[in-house]
């Protein structure tokens, strides 16, 4: 490994943050149930979201990195005051959203763990995650969540591995095509919304420049983005679209539920295989659910032109407030296997505004001057507006009745 590349390894940081995010319960939900369902004719998207969101991620990490602030701000200052709310209303919208099918999707799991169903879990929740929030976070908790995560994905990775896996269906799988009908126009955007989404966007632009990052860390930032969400998050829905495909479909098992991908685990698992899914898959709610707060926090922060502080009681005060919004989602009606994948295609909807605006920014030198994208960014940044909106389109005609 060349020696820059080490230096790279041992500084990343920004990008996992959001890898680890995407790499939560919706997209896991989403790729299970598009394999399922589907087979292997959506492939081709679920390869592209990792490309696509490598990109988007890119692109954000340098509106970060050039700016040293957030894209709300930068693009009020840059653009006009107007682009900056625009900007701020769809992603705090779309944050919040994210927000409550999470904590319904954390109770529902933890109804079917303990047994005890009810939608009052959210308000035990909502006090305990304020609590963590204020505090800072406990790394004991966090180190649990994140081995229960690598448990369960671990264990997808080798069914994966050992499914009877049809290269000639894979093969076609590669080719772009739209199986018909609302179904599939759903759990395509819902698969790509997974890894381009608004939250995950913005919230980038925040994370690199609190990492102090400047210019001559641009190579560090797009390493640290291919590696995360090119490699990692690519992996991973790879791997539990392929359990979807190779598995769950031959078997014509219909993903409605979380036992239903539970059962793939069983010739691996046993009868422990739902306890384990569902330990995972409560950790991983539970581990995304808490930078969705911050990240509703830091965008209505950077709205305000207010620097966001965990010791300023107005940054607590909008943390408390978008937690226990989300208490409100456990009430809505609907298994929330289901409605994680809306989640993801609704939060789509919403996130071509920003990625024209970055590469808009991107573009003028006179902002950033020999800093402006390349030819070739430029390039995969169009496809993934172009493609992006395609599907989000898509998804907004099928939900009209149009198509």
């Amino acid at each position: 490994m060349p020696q820059s590349w080490i230096s790279f390894a041992r500084r990343m940081g920004p990008a996992w943050i959001v890898s680890a995010v995407a790499c939560g319960p919706a997209t896991l939900a989403s790729v299970s149930i598009a394999g399922a369902s589907f087979g292997y004719e959506l492939l081709w998207v679920v390869i592209l979201s990792a490309v696509f969101g490598t990109t988007a991620q890119y692109l954000a990490a340098r509106v970060g990195v050039l700016e040293g602030r957030g894209i709300i701000a930068a693009a009020s200052e840059r653009l006009s005051p107007l682009w900056g709310w625009i900007l701020a209303v769809d992603a705090v919208l779309a944050t919040y959203l994210a927000a409550i099918v999470l904590m319904n999707a954390l109770v529902g799991i933890t109804g079917l763990i303990t047994g005890l169903s009810s939608p009052w879990w959210g308000l035990a929740y909502a006090v305990i995650l304020s609590a963590i929030l204020m505090r800072g976070g406990y790394p004991w908790l966090e180190q649990l969540c994140k081995g229960l995560v690598v448990l369960v994905v671990a264990c997808l990775v080798v069914t994966a591995l050992r499914a009877d896996i049809d290269p000639a269906a894979m093969a076609r799988g590669l080719v772009p095509s739209l199986p018909g009908g609302s179904s599939s126009a759903l759990m395509a955007a819902a698969v790509m919304g997974g890894a381009v989404h608004i939250t995950i966007i913005g919230m980038h632009t925040y994370n690199t420049n609190a990492r102090g990052w400047t210019k001559a860390d641009l190579p560090l930032a797009r390493f640290d983005t291919v590696v995360s969400m090119g490699l990692a998050f690519g992996l991973y829905s790879l791997a539990i679209f392929l359990v979807g495909a190779a598995v769950l479909h031959p078997a014509g098992i219909k993903v409605r539920l979380a036992g239903d991908v539970a059962q793939a685990l069983g010739p691996l698992l046993g009868k422990g295989a739902l306890a384990v899914f569902l330990a995972g898959l409560w950790a991983a709610t539970f581990s995304t659910i808490m930078p969705t707060y911050l990240a509703a926090a830091y965008f209505i922060f950077d709205k305000a032109g207010l620097k966001p502080r965990r010791t300023d009681n107005r940054f607590r005060a909008v943390l408390a407030g978008g937690v226990f919004l989300s208490a409100l989602g456990p009430f809505i009606k609907g298994g929330f296997f289901l409605l994680l994948p809306v989640m993801l295609a609704l939060g789509l909807c919403g996130t071509p505004i920003i990625i024209g605006v970055i590469l808009y920014m991107l573009n003028q030198k006179r902002f950033y001057g020999k800093y402006v994208n390349s030819a070739w960014l430029n390039l995969l940044g169009l496809i993934t507006l172009g493609i992006t909106t395609l599907l989000a389109g898509r998804f907004i005609l099928a939900i009209l009745g149009i198509m």
